[in-house]
């Protein structure tokens, strides 16, 4: 009985997995986008199968996770592009800006962080209330567990092979 329970449970995560995958793909994909595109796409639907299965989503969780995830996301994206192009402008104007410049770009740099904090905080809640705060805490491991094996995978391939780096 139990073992029917699990496969009942592994199809609804694989169903909502396709559904959630065909529901937020990116519109206007073609055949001739780049690879670049294609790479990213494959990342990111290894990332939904890996969080789906690693938290137990059912598919109603799934669902409704996956578009408050990826509204989070966007957030935290915006977030870190900001802080690097102020990061960029030190570094290149190093020498050339002013103190009260130093301060302005440092002060915008720290309300960039500030807002990144406040975003993971308010769709932290958002997330928890759709799988508790107790799967909400494992996705922040989970997260840094994907980077980490998707790294070593990447560093695992042998050099000329499609998909990996060139040698230089």
């Amino acid at each position: 009985m139990k073992k029917s329970i699990t496969l009942k449970q592994l199809g609804f995560t694989l169903i909502s997995l396709f559904i959630t995958t065909q529901l937020f793909a990116q519109p206007g994909n073609k055949p001739g986008n780049s690879s670049s595109q294609d790479r990213h796409e494959k990342i990111e639907q290894l990332k939904i199968t890996f969080i789906t299965r690693e938290l137990n989503l059912t598919s109603s969780e799934a669902q409704q996770f996956w578009p408050v995830y990826n509204e989070m996301s966007d957030q935290l994206k915006i977030e870190k592009k900001k802080q690097r192009v102020i990061i960029k402008s030190l570094k290149t104007n190093y020498d050339s800006y002013s103190e009260l410049e130093f301060k302005t770009e440092l002060d915008k740099l720290y309300e960039s962080q500030a807002n990144e904090i406040s975003h993971k905080k308010e769709y932290n809640d958002k997330i928890a209330a759709i799988i508790s705060y107790k799967k909400a805490a494992k996705l922040l491991s989970l997260e840094q567990r994907f980077k980490r094996e998707l790294l070593n995978k990447v560093k695992s391939r042998p050099a000329g092979q499609k998909g990996g780096r060139k040698p230089q």
